[in-house]
């Protein structure tokens, strides 16, 4: 099996190519636009200069994929559209699509010399048509601590003035940062702040995809902090959180971000961002195999959605990296999630979007186990005390003494990956959302979420339980429809 057969149905994914980093995430004008880095000449050549693939719906069900509307086709960007963000201009009635341009300049290593990274402005009327690209911010603009490691522009509007956020690694020490630039009008930037976290060890040595979360009044500082383990530690059944080589999660903000970042008064002429973020509140989005890179957006109804890429960038020695099985294809988005917050906990909460729920055909009960469609919603509600769920022979996940552990059985399956874990204080509810290589499993509401892609030799996939619950149900799945307009 490969290819269409392991295509997702319930997910986005390219019809060839490379997909990777959600960019660019927005609702304007009644359309969802969900750009993302993809890399067209995949599998001839995976490395090939990025761009930004385009899907668009107006329902978050059925899409359009709209082929790559941004590539490195200029001097600003010749190596690279990095990832970056959306920004919705009401004045001007625009859409403004901020991003990272990469030019390697062909000396130095490309961390500490050797690389530009140009923050790019394109403007558009519709979503679709792009004006031309604009410089906003280049490597004058950067502190002199930072490395040439410097992207992902997240901005939005607070107070009457813009703000970007962007992701940094040091020259000195590699350790992870944020950056803050103000401006007046979202093209002549100054920088405002920057903050990394408390611990003299790096938390990271590059802080990725920086957004911002703001849920019942209250701010989150999301991020991706590359490098937290190294090749044996995803399975050391100790670690609990930051498992994959680059993690995905959000700290807890007193007050507002930008009142955070204006604490740093050196601003350019300091020595090294500012020491503000205790790691230690750190709270994982997701603590399975497969998630990085996350985006969110507000749309036009006031929810907070936010999506990630289904897989992770590797590094030499993860050891974890999985051969990809699928030889014309590669990647996809994980569902589309609405955050709210647990009044009990305060823990985000992730679950997908209500149009996902649409799809679900009629319910059917089940006890013990049930052989599904490789399309299906699984929910086991009142859960009671500890046990397990088992996919097939080749993957389970298991509860005992307040410990969640979803571990791979079979190497080919699971492409040699092993366990992920999360403490839990008591589970009462699991949903599963199956694919055709895809699982995200939801746990509690959504306040832990465990997902990965599998590569099964099988059209169905038995599931069996042995938790004692109040109900088990499962839904057939009608799956998403993506019309693929343009190949490249």
């Amino acid at each position: 099996m490969s290819n269409d057969s392991w295509r997702p149905l319930l997910h986005l994914a390219p019809y060839k190519g490379s997909i990777s980093d959600p960019n660019g995430m927005c609702q304007f004008k009644g359309t969802y636009h969900f750009f993302c880095q993809n890399a067209p000449t995949y599998p001839g050549d995976y490395d090939s200069p990025h761009g930004w693939g385009h899907f668009a719906s107006r329902d978050l069900v059925n899409w359009v994929f709209l082929g790559c509307h941004v590539m490195p086709d200029s001097p600003a960007d010749r190596d690279g559209s990095y990832s970056g963000g959306a920004y919705i201009n009401d004045e001007t009635d625009e859409l403004w699509l901020y991003y990272t341009g990469n030019i390697r300049t062909g000396e130095g290593d490309g961390t500490t010399s050797g690389r530009l990274a140009n923050q790019t402005l394109m403007k558009s009327y519709n979503g679709i048509n792009l004006g031309v690209k604009q410089i906003v911010l280049d490597n004058s603009g950067y502190p002199a601590y930072c490395s040439c490691h410097v992207r992902d522009p997240k901005v939005w509007k607070q107070d009457g003035t813009m703000h970007m956020m962007l992701g940094a690694r040091t020259l000195a020490d590699s350790r992870g940062a944020i950056m803050l630039y103000d401006s007046i009008d979202g093209v002549n930037w100054s920088m405002a702040g920057a903050v990394t976290n408390l611990e003299k060890d790096p938390f990271g040595y590059m802080w990725e995809c920086p957004d911002r979360i703001v849920l019942e009044g209250k701010e989150y500082l999301s991020t991706c902090p590359q490098g937290m383990v190294g090749s044996n530690d995803p399975d050391d059944p100790e670690r609990v959180t930051c498992q994959n080589v680059h993690a995905a999660g959000y700290f807890p903000i007193e007050g507002r971000i930008i009142d955070l970042m204006h604490l740093d008064t050196r601003r350019m002429n300091a020595d090294a961002p500012r020491a503000a973020i205790d790691e230690r509140e750190f709270i994982d989005w997701d603590y399975g195999f497969d998630y990085y890179a996350c985006q969110s957006l507000v749309d036009e109804k006031g929810r907070t959605i936010l999506i990630g890429w289904m897989s992770l960038p590797h590094d030499k020695d993860d050891i974890r990296a999985y051969d990809n099985p699928t030889d014309t294809w590669r990647g996809a988005l994980t569902t589309p999630r609405v955050l709210s917050v647990c009044p009990k906990c305060g823990r985000i909460l992730q679950n997908p979007a209500e149009e996902f729920d649409a799809l679900r055909g009629e319910a059917q009960a089940w006890e013990g186990s049930v052989t599904l469609p490789k399309c299906a919603d699984v929910v086991i509600d009142g859960i009671e005390g500890e046990g397990k769920v088992a996919f097939g022979d080749f993957l389970e996940l298991t509860y005992k003494d307040g410990r969640a552990e979803l571990l791979f059985l079979d190497d080919e399956v699971g492409q040699g990956r092993k366990g992920r874990r999360a403490i839990i204080p008591q589970v009462s509810d699991i949903r599963i959302v199956v694919d055709t290589s895809i699982l995200e499993i939801f746990v509690n509401g959504g306040g832990w979420v465990f997902s990965t892609r599998y590569f099964q030799e099988s059209d169905e996939l038995t599931i069996s339980s042995t938790f004692s619950s109040k109900s088990q149900v499962w839904y057939p799945m009608q799956p998403i429809t993506i019309n693929y307009l343009v190949e490249r």
